[in-house]
């Protein structure tokens, strides 16, 4: 089975989950598993090599969810290690591949040189590499979310509930496809004729609060009252310094939420926004694995239930929230009621 047949099968079961009332919150939509011989996987070793903590609410976190979900489905024995650096990581693989780890996932663009080096070294075991691109090694799989989807809708919400017309896109470190997000949240606003302003700022680590609320504070110092925030461990940094401002009397300031709903972190302020479902990522890959798929890269979007937006938990006008509810079932049934939202599947 190919590429192209794999995530058409995956369509196919998942597009209508997908289906969601326009007077209602969209709702992540309920996961489909296809037919495949997976009770090979059964007692195999999988090992995580993470960026940073897997209690960051974010990015690491939803890998360990990831983890402990296919141990507890397909009975693998799993172990992480956190806080890896990208010079470090090669030998941590390498140590996972002596010690009998048959799976290894290196979680992040930034170890894409290194685990395609260590996929090499050990081409009978399975290495999976998330927001990786690389597809042409064999027993590497790398597996990334379909890009500009969240970039987009997420943008179109930004501008329109803004009200000073200024939006920041703050993001932990920079790499091809979160540019490319920052990108699709740009020309949703201009797609709705708005003269928004959208900030795009790097903080340059997943693992730095302190310099996530410098930025942030920077960004509502410039006007900025909407913040599309994707800095991992670093975003109780922006939401400690929106809630200053919001404490001070700005109480029109919000913060959407990327890769997982963080509105428990601050209730007053924090919309649901956009998941990227890590859990339900790998879970497809590891069916890739069990049916003796060769690897390649692999992307998966709305359409394979594989991201989705988040409740707005009543922060944003009631009109508004329709509104968006309303285009994406018609979105989901009709990409081209945006035309200039470009779905990449490369990056």
């Amino acid at each position: 089975m190919n590429q192209n047949k794999w995530v058409d099968l995956l369509v196919l079961l998942t597009l209508f989950t997908l289906v969601v009332s326009a007077c209602a919150a969209p709702q992540p939509p309920a996961a489909k598993t296809p037919a495949a011989p997976l009770s090979g996987l059964s007692g195999m070793k999988m090992a995580a090599v993470l960026s940073g903590p897997v209690n960051d609410a974010g990015w690491n976190a939803n890998a360990y969810q990831a983890l402990t979900e296919a141990r507890d489905k397909y009975g693998l024995e799993i172990a992480y290690t956190e806080y890896v650096k990208v010079e470090d990581a090669a030998q941590v693989m390498r140590d996972y591949a002596d010690a009998g780890f048959q799976i290894i996932m290196a979680h992040g663009n930034e170890y894409s040189d290194q685990i395609s080096e260590v996929a090499r070294e050990y081409p009978d075991l399975h290495f999976i590499q998330t927001n990786g691109s690389e597809a042409g090694i064999p027993n590497l799989y790398t597996v990334g979310f379909a890009i500009g989807e969240g970039g987009y809708l997420m943008g179109w919400l930004a501008c329109k509930i803004s009200q000073t017309g200024k939006v920041a896109f703050i993001i932990g470190e920079q790499y091809p496809a979160v540019q490319y997000q920052a990108q699709m949240v740009g020309q949703a606003c201009a797609d709705l004729g708005l003269q928004a302003k959208v900030l795009e700022t790097y903080v340059g680590s997943w693992t730095d609060p302190t310099k996530t609320k410098e930025l942030t504070k920077a960004a509502l110092e410039q006007g900025v009252d909407v913040i599309i925030l994707m800095a991992d461990s670093g975003d109780s940094g922006a939401i400690e310094a929106v809630r200053e401002a919001y404490a001070a009397g700005s109480t029109s300031l919000r913060i959407i939420s990327w890769v997982k709903d963080k509105n428990h972190l601050a209730p007053e302020f924090v919309l649901g926004g956009w998941t990227e479902d890590v859990s339900r990522e790998i879970d497809a890959t590891l069916q890739l694995i069990a049916a003796g798929e060769p690897g390649g890269h692999f992307a998966f979007g709305l359409a394979e239930g594989v991201v989705y937006p988040n409740p707005m938990y009543g922060l944003v006008p009631a009109e508004v929230e329709s509104e968006f509810n309303q285009l994406l079932q018609d979105y989901l049934q009709d990409p081209s009621i945006f035309p200039n939202l470009v779905v990449r599947r490369d990056l």
